[in-house]
């Protein structure tokens, strides 16, 4: 399959390249961004480097899909979003984001999703969507809730991050 480009307004929605990782070390390495992240803040450009491979990666998998968010005014990459754990046999995947903080704020990563929501319903069929947020994730469940994910439940100790357990939210769109 080639790697699908979705447009906004504001965005080109492609696949992330070697090129980017400049763009992803800058956020990448800010605690505030790294807060509700899985990893720890990246200290080199070699961790932002692995990222895209290892976004890639699981596209070439057939696992999943993250794409660049570049923003079309500046040409440059501005955060990222996508589906990861997709099981195609159940028809759903999780879907996962973040954003440089300096564009925090203006609606482009709810511009951003709604394309990858219509691709993931409409190409990839998939039936559901799931995201798992950390409950302090105000911002997070804001963006979810304006774009009709329900809450479905609060999982403690749910994921293990950083040396420690965390308890997550749990949100749920479904086609209908």
């Amino acid at each position: 399959m080639i790697y699908p480009v979705l447009e906004t307004e504001r965005l080109i929605l492609r696949q992330l390249t070697p090129d980017d990782a400049e763009d992803l070390f800058e956020y990448f390495s800010l605690n505030e961004v790294m807060e509700y992240y899985d990893l720890a803040p990246f200290k080199t450009i070699e961790d932002a480097q692995n990222i895209i491979t290892h976004f890639n990666g699981e596209f070439e998998k057939g696992k999943g899909f993250r794409w660049a968010l570049e923003l079309k005014s500046e040409k440059r990459v501005i955060g990222t979003c996508g589906y990861h754990n997709w099981h195609k046999e159940h028809y759903k995947a999780e879907i996962g984001y973040e954003l440089n903080p300096k564009f925090w704020r203006n609606s482009y990563m709810k511009e951003a999703v709604l394309p990858i929501l219509t691709f993931g319903f409409e190409t990839l069929q998939l039936h559901r969507v799931d995201a798992f947020i950390d409950p302090a994730n105000i911002a997070s469940e804001k963006l979810l809730k304006s774009l009709n994910f329900k809450e479905e439940g609060f999982l403690r100790d749910f994921f293990f991050e950083k040396g420690k357990f965390v308890d997550a939210k749990i949100f749920g769109l479904i086609n209908e």
